[in-house]
């Protein structure tokens, strides 16, 4: 995303000219914040330094910790996974639906125990989830939500943006995101109290209001910068006009594609309306997925399996031990999910960039029936 205007360039011109006052040095995250906290229509925004810090903050804020679970898509990032390991507690993979990053809810309703404190839905390329079940189900457990919204900036589910359903949506800002700071990530809630605690836990616990509270609590150094802010308050005036171009860029990426056999577009609910982070396919057959994932990736075509290895996320080496935890307290059955592990195998996410022009799609689609064609003459 690109900021074209004059007054943003006046304004950051005029911010570089001064130093810094480390003792007023929150006021255009405090305006940006605000911005967003209207957009989404939320209580409460909490700018932080990456996504992965967002979902820590949240994590962190309801006290979950050593012994406790939280369940997580085996279809999710390792960065959406590391933040659990951060305080001690375990993530537990559930699967997904055979044709959608969704939950499979038997899967979901299998792995309940009384140790499950959180669940942490991940919306890859910025698809839904059926989110009044999610919530029906949630609540008949009293599972706090915290929700992985990083690549889902702008996307609904029935009207109402994802990243409000729960009690945190957690976003990045990182580069390639279609509100993009460079780096950095932000927090939305409806509750006051944990939206301060996240502002604690951001800033190593320094409590300006109530001094005697200061480095009273573990906390982090998790804070955005002021020009960070300055980008993100500008790309958030113009971020309706931004979905509207990656949408044309991902429909235009269907339709050239609709007529060959051997894929079809991922399929969105009718009351989903996503930001269209990435075009998403699948393919008919799950034989020589990776294989054609790579093979676009070679030929300059990023997507999210070639391109950056994206595979069940218990799989990651990282996780061994989590891994051996989860077998040793439960069984080897507790991490089949035959769903996520073929559905990873028929995916193919294109990821899209903002400069991408019609030639540009163009030269993606002739590379993808190409590819498709080898693998399928």
């Amino acid at each position: 995303m690109t900021i074209n205007s004059k007054e943003f360039m006046v304004e950051a011109e005029e911010f570089l000219k001064r130093l810094p006052n480390p003792y007023k040095s929150t006021e255009v995250i405090t305006e940006f914040e605000k911005d967003l906290a209207q957009f989404y229509n939320v209580k409460e925004a909490i700018a932080v330094s990456t996504g992965t810090a967002a979902i820590h903050c949240c994590l962190a804020a309801l006290g979950i910790g050593k012994g406790d679970e939280v369940l997580v898509p085996a279809t999710s990032l390792i960065m959406s996974v590391v933040p659990i390991l951060y305080q001690n507690a375990t993530p537990i993979f559930v699967d997904c639906q055979k044709n959608s990053i969704d939950f499979d809810y038997e899967d979901l309703e299998r792995k309940i125990t009384p140790k499950v404190k959180a669940i942490i839905p991940v919306y890859l390329w910025g698809c839904s989830y059926n989110m009044e079940r999610l919530m029906e189900f949630a609540s008949k457990y009293k599972i706090d939500i915290i929700e992985d919204a990083c690549q889902a900036h702008g996307s609904q589910w029935n009207k109402k943006y994802l990243g409000t359903w729960g009690t945190f949506g957690c976003f990045s800002m990182k580069d390639g995101k279609l509100l993009s700071t460079g780096e950095g990530g932000f927090i939305l809630t409806n509750n006051q109290k944990l939206a301060k605690q996240c502002r604690l836990l951001r800033n190593h616990c320094t409590d300006i209001i109530n001094p005697a509270n200061s480095y009273s609590q573990l906390a982090w150094n998790y804070r955005l910068t002021e020009f960070q802010a300055l980008i993100g308050k500008w790309q958030q005036k113009d971020f309706k006009n931004e979905l509207e171009r990656r949408k044309k860029q991902v429909t235009y990426l269907y339709k050239k594609l609709s007529s060959i056999d051997y894929i079809e577009s991922y399929k969105y609910d009718k009351v989903e309306n996503s930001n269209y982070f990435n075009a998403v396919f699948l393919l008919k057959d799950e034989k020589y997925g990776v294989e054609i994932a790579n093979d676009l990736a070679n030929l300059g075509v990023l997507n999210s399996v070639g391109s950056f290895g994206l595979q069940p996320v218990q799989n990651r080496n990282v996780l061994k031990k989590v891994v051996t935890k989860i077998e040793s307290n439960y069984s080897k059955d507790f991490l089949y999910m035959p769903n996520s592990a073929s559905f990873l195998k028929r995916v193919l996410a294109l990821i899209i960039l903002p400069e991408y022009s019609q030639k540009d799609l163009d030269d993606i689609a002739i590379k993808v029936k190409d590819t498709l064609f080898k693998y399928n003459k």
